[in-house]
């Protein structure tokens, strides 16, 4: 092999070699640029889930909080139920009112805070240990009309409880609170109809052959166990079930979406009255919040005139320059509703109190079921949760008989949730049906969480 060959074939290796080299860091950056990649699409996907659980542990820091300040109605609540001299000072409306105030965390400032709040307000944050931002809302359900208490139980004898409900009725005039409910449905959606095809072209069309009793007895049938509803409309609500291919629940609502499951009611009937009713128990009325829909179904003998009235009492007239004039005790409402409005006679006000109260609806100027929205936030990732939190009425345990005999021994009850109750609200007068009922006093339990939405 000569020279010259030997020097091209060295020229040959070397532009291989540099080929090779070439190729290789090609592939090299090639396949750092794909690591690099992954590694940044993991460490953002990382820090998502990071800042997700972040804004999750705020939002529940939040409901956590609202918790803490219910324990604290409750108690101002029962303190207000020992110490009646107390009301005519402050009201249940008042502590409400304290308990629903928006939390916001960080605290916004503004420029109308001074210098001293600013450093207060900076101090705060400096210390505190939430990362993030966190924003409570906390406010009363006053919808009273629950659709779970038409659920139709039947006892162990075999027999339906509207079956001996009817029976009972028979012997006795008054109604029993199952019927009593039924009844109140009833007329709720008659006067809601009637007054919706008269104000409603459209509504009149399409559904003024509507059937309010049938629509209830739907209710009752979607709500009681299979067995255990056993009227006469049965067999036709069941048609109609099976016409359209669908189910009933035959339990109890847990949600107000589950009202769309009503093979007979249609979405537009229900958001007429979705506003109305409540799937969880309320027990209290708020007369400082009820609404107008709500109070005709309180009383529906109240004229327009009588019910504009009232909200104009309570709620303030800016044409007539009145303030606001919020109820201290259910007795101001009564005497703003048979006294000075004169819309409802005080015998059938205390009638139709008692009707409510028999199925376990009170008159008062507090709630006791609440609905939060608590919004958790960190970085860009926002966390909400909508819980409904309710505040249990403590049983009061059995009047005395005539006999001096009781089922059990007043204030020994062995909730453990009775704390500092002291027993004092189940002390009760045995003079007569009617002077129980007035002197009664309702003592509220532990805030506990009966339903929970995540989004």
């Amino acid at each position: 092999m000569t020279l010259k060959n030997k020097k091209t074939l060295l020229k040959n290796e070397s532009g291989i070699a540099i080929i090779m080299v070439t190729t290789a860091v090609a592939i090299l950056t090639v396949l750092l640029a794909q690591f690099t990649y992954e590694t940044k699409l993991n460490k953002i996907r990382i820090e998502g889930q990071i800042d997700k659980v972040q804004a999750k542990l705020n939002a529940e820091a939040g409901l956590h909080y609202a918790l803490s300040v219910l324990k604290v109605y409750r108690e101002a609540w029962n303190k207000l139920e020992d110490n009646t001299s107390l009301q005519s000072t402050i009201s249940k409306s008042d502590i409400e009112a304290i308990a629903t105030q928006p939390f916001v965390v960080p605290i916004p400032v503004t420029t109308e805070l001074s210098a001293l709040q600013k450093n207060a307000i900076a101090e705060f944050e400096k210390e505190s240990l939430i990362q993030g931002s966190i924003s409570v809302s906390l406010k009363p359900i006053t919808g009273f009309l629950n659709p779970n208490t038409l659920r139709v139980i039947k006892p162990m004898n075999g027999s339906s409880s509207q079956s001996s409900s009817e029976a009972s009725g028979q012997q006795s005039s008054t109604i029993t609170p199952h019927q009593f409910m039924e009844k109140t449905f009833t007329e709720m959606l008659e006067t809601t109809f009637r007054n919706e095809i008269e104000n409603n072209e459209d509504f009149a069309l399409h559904y003024s052959n509507l059937d309010p009793k049938l629509l209830v007895k739907e209710l009752k049938y979607f709500v009681s166990g299979k067995e255990d509803y056993d009227e006469p409309e049965k067999a036709d609500i069941q048609r109609t079930y099976q016409n359209l291919g669908v189910e009933a629940k035959h339990a109890a609502f847990e949600t107000a979406e589950e009202l769309y499951s009503l093979a007979g009611w249609d979405d537009e009937i229900v958001n007429l009255i979705k506003d109305r009713i409540s799937i969880h128990n309320v027990s209290v009325i708020n007369v400082n919040e009820i609404t107008i829909n709500q109070l005709k179904v309180l009383f529906p003998e109240m004229s327009d005139v009588a019910l504009e009235e009232f909200f104009k009492y309570r709620d303030g007239d800016e044409e007539n320059g009145t303030s606001p004039s919020s109820f201290k005790s259910d007795k101001d409402f009564k005497e703003l509703i048979t006294n000075r409005l004169g819309a409802v006679e005080a015998s059938d006000f205390d009638k139709r109190i008692k009707e409510f109260a028999d199925a376990d609806i009170i008159i008062g100027t507090g709630g006791k079921l609440f609905k939060l929205e608590s919004i958790g936030m960190y970085a860009d990732t926002t966390y909400k949760l909508t819980a409904f939190i309710d505040l249990p009425i403590k049983p009061q345990a059995p009047t005395t008989t005539s006999q001096g005999q009781s089922g059990q021994q007043a204030g020994g009850s062995q909730n453990p949730d009775d704390d500092d109750d002291q027993g004092s609200g189940q002390q009760q007068s045995s003079t007569g049906q009617q002077g129980q009922q007035s002197s009664s006093k309702y003592y509220l339990l532990r805030p506990r969480v009966v339903e929970i939405r995540t989004y």
